[in-house]
């Protein structure tokens, strides 16, 4: 009570305080009318009067929106009324409007008092509409209160209103006089207007002043009340009272707006929320009682089914096993639930719980209740776990717990792990609860059956995809080290190992020595420590059965993972690639944790694997053996003519480019046929081998030098001028001269004759490298007709 009174009393000095400062707005134009007030021209105020009728139309077709469209959910007969009401005075305003000087006639020809007539009747309408519905019950059963029948009153009244206005305006009382401004009878309807609106004002205020609909609706008639004196002060229907009359007026109808969105759109939303928890309050005691009544072991039932289904399409095997605990706790409505697999058939491992303590990882058949309950293949219920004292724990001890039930989870018709619930209370399980957890125990079995089966499929469709990865690389011919980094790294990211080190392995006379060409997650000095073990002598490898892996014996069954884990502090995988009988490289996978190795059941990929990229390792040996004899002299080891033709494509595309000079040394041994005639021509090779070397020797590292054929060999010196070229050749040629080539007892000595060219940018063959090789034969040409033994240069 006091409450309501101190509401009440806010409210009327809120409305106090609004009425004094509206009229305070009122007393400031009447009071110093030579700052405030103004007569604004008709154009302007014309405009302006526009707006603010508009509005206010706007404003009226909202509020009856707002009522009509909520009524069939709030059946509210008071804002109906009010509705209807401001759609009658909305079209009243339209027709004020539409009547006022300056607008096109409407229907009749237009004047001041026509509208003001308009102005006067809507004003009228809508301050005894607001009074009479104070006297409306909100859920009327009168079936005048029916929407449809009062649109249609409304309309035929407001149209009716329209008419004799304009049709009888001169039988009318006038409201404005040209010339004199508004008549004495309009001021006493506005007198009229305002007594209503106080009297409104009173009977909202005495019903409920605190709520907020009806303030809001105190506040518009404040708004209204006021609005009539200021259209009762201006003497100019251009002044600032008539602006701020509908100023005012605007507000007033906000207000009505604000007051019906209130009744009609949120009070009927709380009573839905309220409905709406009062329903959710209803149907948790429902449940509470349907969990009470014998019925509700079948409606829970019948919910694990369906949960069990959800969780047979489930692949995330730990994800999956810890929902079925977490049901199982919610159903059960308890605070210990486990879940254990057996693992080896030797122990159970928990592998999903929830529990206030943390169980043990595993237990012994014989020493926990899921033992018992594995052992027997069946449901078990223990009413007070205190008579097994021996598979009590300490921490179920502690924790107080004094009954369970459990049944096993089956997969194939085996028993596969165990679900187990604890209480507190003794005697809290009957042989029902127990059924009940079977039936769930038996979809969580196939649950992890279709998990196991998922996990398979994704192992193996990673192998063939790895294997597919593996041949499609092979396809690709690349060089060894190339090969091996990409299988190496294939094996690193699929067992998700600490590190991979791989080793390309070199047979030369005087043992296997190895390369490391891919590494991640091995320091250096492992890897070093590693190489030297694996490129030392076979007698000394760390393992069994490497020494089977020589080029006589190489059999199917050595080719498996080798484990080592005594040279280092880590455990190794080592995976042998045999080709031919021979090691073709090695990898090493390696584990921080001495227990982790590769998972069982890869033999089979592994073996795949190694076998198809020692293959690949094979094979990229012998097309780089081939490619080199292909490119290069069998004889001296130098490059043949037809590296040396590629080699000066590739220079002379850069002398053009960058314009720097190349230079060719054509040379020839004098008399080479004499020595073969005297000597034989095992002597020549032998020569020719020796001439091969030196010119490699003598010549800088950046010359390429060729067997051009026969005893005839180039040299190619990039970025060499003709005289730097020339030097040289004098310099090599003199070195020749005074060697001395052994021959068994005998002594040779030989001459060469030497014929040197350049290609300078600016050069004019039209072949370039024809053109260079052609001027530097002729130089060597005319070296050996001046008397060979000599050096001869191409301008």
């Amino acid at each position: 009570m006091m409450s309501l009174l101190v509401n009440t009393l806010k409210a009327n000095v809120h409305l106090a305080a609004l009425t004094s400062g509206l009229f305070g707005i009122l007393g400031l134009f009447s009071w110093m009318p030579q700052m405030f007030y103004m007569v604004y021209p008709s154009d302007a105020y014309l405009v302006i009067h526009t707006v603010a009728e508009i509005s206010c139309m706007a404003i009226g077709l909202s509020v009856f929106i707002v009522v009509w469209y909520s009524w069939p959910q709030t059946q509210n007969s008071r804002d109906l009324a009010i509705a209807m009401v401001f759609l009658a005075v909305g079209l009243l305003d339209f027709a004020h409007l539409m009547s006022y000087k300056g607008m096109p006639d409407f229907i009749t020809a237009n004047s001041e008092n026509k509208a003001s007539t308009y102005w006067i009747i809507s004003r009228l309408l809508a301050s005894i509409g607001l009074l009479a519905a104070v006297y409306i019950p909100r859920r009327s059963k009168n079936p005048a209160f029916h929407r449809l029948y009062l649109l249609t009153v409304t309309l035929t009244t407001a149209m009716a209103l329209i008419l004799i206005v304009s049709l009888f305006e001169n039988a009318l009382i006038p409201m404005f006089l040209p010339g004199q401004g508004q008549t004495m009878e309009k001021i006493a309807f506005e007198y009229v207007i305002m007594l209503l609106n106080l009297l409104a004002i009173y009977l909202y205020g005495h019903r409920n002043p605190s709520q907020q609909s009806v303030f809001l609706l105190r506040v518009s008639l404040v708004f209204n009340f006021v609005a009539g004196m200021a259209f009762t002060l201006y003497s100019s229907a251009y002044d600032s009272f008539n602006l701020i009359g509908h100023v005012y007026k605007i507000a007033a109808y906000y207000c009505i707006l604000r007051s019906l969105l209130q009744t009609s759109i949120l009070r009927p939303y709380m009573r839905i929320s309220r409905l709406n928890r009062a329903l959710r309050s209803m149907v948790a005691k429902n449940m509470s009682l349907y969990k009470d009544t014998k019925d509700s072991e079948r409606i829970l039932q019948q919910a694990f089914i369906q949960l069990g289904a959800t969780l047979a399409t489930k692949h995330d095997l730990e994800a999956m096993l810890q929902q079925v605990v977490t049901a199982t706790g919610t159903v059960f409505q308890c605070d210990h639930v486990y879940l254990a697999l057996v693992e080896n058939n030797k122990t159970l491992k928990i592998v999903a719980y929830i529990s206030s303590f943390k169980p043990p990882e595993r237990f012994q058949f014989d020493k926990c209740f899921m033992g018992k309950v594995f052992t027997e293949k069946k449901p078990v219920v223990i009413d007070n776990i205190e008579h097994h004292q021996e598979r009590i724990i300490e921490a179920v001890r502690q924790a107080g717990l004094k009954s369970m039930v459990g049944a096993p989870i089956r997969h194939n018709g085996d028993v596969i792990g165990v679900l187990e619930i604890f209480s507190r209370k003794e005697r809290e399980f009957t042989q029902h609860d127990a059924q009940f957890l079977s039936v769930f125990s038996h979809h969580a079995g196939e649950a992890i059956k279709n998990a196991r089966a998922y996990e398979t499929t994704v192992e193996s469709l990673a192998e063939l995809s790895l294997l597919y990865s593996v041949v499609k690389d092979l396809a690709v011919q690349q060089s060894p080290s190339g090969i091996l980094t990409k299988i190496a790294e294939k094996l690193h990211n699929l067992f998700s190992a600490n590190g991979t080190v791989a080793f390309i392995m070199h047979h030369r006379d005087d043992g296997i020595h190895t390369e490391p060409v891919f590494s991640i997650g091995f320091e250096q000095k492992e890897i070093d420590h590693l190489q030297r073990v694996f490129s030392d002598g076979k007698m000394t490898w760390p393992w069994s059965g490497l020494s089977a892996m020589d080029e006589n014996t190489a059999g199917e069954n050595e080719r498996g993972l080798i484990t080592m884990s005594v040279l280092m502090s880590r455990r190794l995988n080592i995976l042998p690639l045999l080709a031919s009988g021979k090691l073709q490289g090695l990898i090493v996978l390696g584990w921080n944790d001495p227990m982790q190795e590769v998972p069982p059941g890869k033999d089979l990929v592994l073996s795949t694997i190694a076998s198809q990229t020692a293959i690949g390792l094979e094979r990229a040996y012998l097309y780089d053996h081939f490619q080199a004899m292909a490119l290069t002299d069998p004889l001296t080891r130098l490059a043949n003519r037809r590296q040396l033709d590629i080699y000066l494509c590739r220079e002379i595309s850069r002398t053009l480019s960058y314009h720097r000079p190349l230079s060719l040394i054509m040379l020839d041994i004098d008399f080479f046929k004499k020595v073969n005639d005297t000597w034989g021509h095992l002597a020549g090779d032998v020569i020719l081998q020796r001439m091969g070397a030196m010119i490699k020797e003598r010549f800088r590292p950046t010359d390429m030098s060729a067997r051009y054929g026969g005893e005839e060999f180039a040299v190619v010196l990039p970025e060499t001028c003709l005289e730097e070229a020339a030097n040289l050749a004098e310099t090599f040629r003199q070195y020749i001269e005074a060697a001395k080539f052994e021959m068994d007892v005998n002594v040779i000595t030989i001459t060469i004759s030497l014929g040197v060219a350049t290609l300078e940018s600016q050069s004019e063959w039209e072949d370039p490298k024809d053109g260079l090789i052609d001027a530097a034969d002729q130089a060597l040409y005319q070296a050996k007709q001046q008397g060979r033994n000599r050096v001869e240069c191409h301008r």
